[in-house]
């Protein structure tokens, strides 16, 4: 019988990485408080989450919708690419029951005058809005996503092991390659785990 050798899987796939798969973390790479996260964006009613590409706002938002799920609040999540997703946002708005929270991934790409319609729609019917943008855009911040090589490290340690295919100086050459975004970081370590993994 002859033993057959299994390609290890690589731990920078995207069923390991995208969003809503690793946990929320801090500049330094320390996990996020949710529950006081989810409590202040209760308060606020209206909350950004704010951060250039690939810093994590996405997954913190994912996060946090299940936080606030898992409160008993009625939730729904929607992703704005062209300003006329603006219209099925509204649709949603318009269908929330009073006290439900709707999080929009892109916030920006409705513009300002659908972002403004959305929010006095929202305000209208006391929906809260927990949004993700890269600059405020007029809506009070909840959290600033930032990322460090600290982050990143931090991220590569929760994912599963890489069996030493990939070193501390590879997290660092990604992180300074992609500018300090982490998903194209991420991308950077499959594709060097990839090229090690075939000649291992």
């Amino acid at each position: 019988m002859t033993a057959t050798f299994r390609r290890p899987c690589n731990p920078f796939a995207t069923r390991h990485t995208r969003p809503g798969r690793l946990a929320p973390r801090d500049s330094a790479g320390d996990l996020l408080d949710l529950a006081v996260l989810a409590a202040r964006a209760r308060r606020l009613g209206v909350a950004a989450l704010v951060g250039p590409h690939g810093s994590g706002k996405s997954n913190l938002l994912g996060a946090l919708a299940r936080r606030l799920a898992a409160d008993g609040l009625p939730v729904e999540t929607i992703r704005i690419r062209v300003p006329s997703d603006g219209l099925h946002l509204l649709g949603l708005v318009r269908r929330a029951p009073r006290g439900a929270t709707l999080c929009v991934d892109g916030w920006e790409c409705l513009g300002r005058v659908g972002a403004a319609l959305v929010r006095w729609s929202a305000a209208t019917r006391r929906v809260g809005l927990l949004v993700t943008c890269h600059r405020p855009f007029g809506v009070p911040t909840l959290a600033r996503c930032e990322t460090t090589p600290a982050l990143l490290t931090r991220l590569v340690a929760d994912l599963p092991d890489h069996g030493g295919l990939v070193a501390d100086a590879d997290i660092a050459a990604a992180f300074e390659a992609r500018r300090g975004d982490v998903r194209e970081a991420l991308y950077d370590l499959y594709d060097r785990f990839e090229r090690r993994a075939r000649l291992d």
